[in-house]
């Protein structure tokens, strides 16, 4: 049942993304669907301290404007305040994409995150700064079971978040 509610998801927000809005239209230049997971070293407790976040991205398939690019990753590790009570907050950010053909792009991100109905949807929503497809717009969204807040209480507390269901689209305006 789960990953058939992950599956639709991921169909509508791919839908959502390519449907043009107005009179002009928008090309994809790239959509993969893949998946996200996300570690914490040490484990987020209700109360903040520093911990290492390392996220692994996999993308794949991806459907490109560049035949060659049929896959990509992205693996930013990176220091955070963090607990389990700020784990929902939205952030800016940057990741970069390794493209199956040995080019990246630069995506730099505004993030939200909602928790609805045992899910924790994370969106990214911002732009290529650099590489391949710079100057478009780019939206991820990545679908997470909503994490047992009873982690939070002790030590190791909550040390990882997926895999979820991350859906891309990048696209030339």
């Amino acid at each position: 049942m789960r990953l058939r509610v992950l599956l639709s998801t991921a169909a509508l927000v791919g839908a959502a993304v390519l449907v043009p809005t107005g009179a002009q239209a928008v090309s994809a230049d790239v959509t993969c669907t893949g998946t996200e997971t996300v570690s914490y070293q040490p484990g987020l407790l209700l109360t903040s301290q520093k911990v290492r976040v390392a996220v692994t991205g996999i993308l794949a398939p991806c459907a490109s404007s560049d035949p060659a690019i049929t896959a990509g990753t992205y693996l930013p590790a990176f220091d955070a305040t963090l607990s389990c009570a700020t784990l929902l907050s939205g952030l800016p950010g940057i990741r970069v994409f390794q493209w199956s053909d040995g080019k990246s792009s630069t995506f730099t991100y505004n993030r939200t995150l909602n928790s609805v109905g045992g899910q924790l949807t994370v969106t990214f929503t911002g732009v290529i700064t650099a590489g391949e497809f710079a100057g478009d717009a780019a939206v991820e969204q990545v679908v997470f079971v909503t994490p047992n807040s009873l982690q939070c209480l002790a030590p190791p507390g909550l040390t990882s978040l997926g895999p979820g269901l991350a859906v891309l689209s990048i696209v030339h305006p």
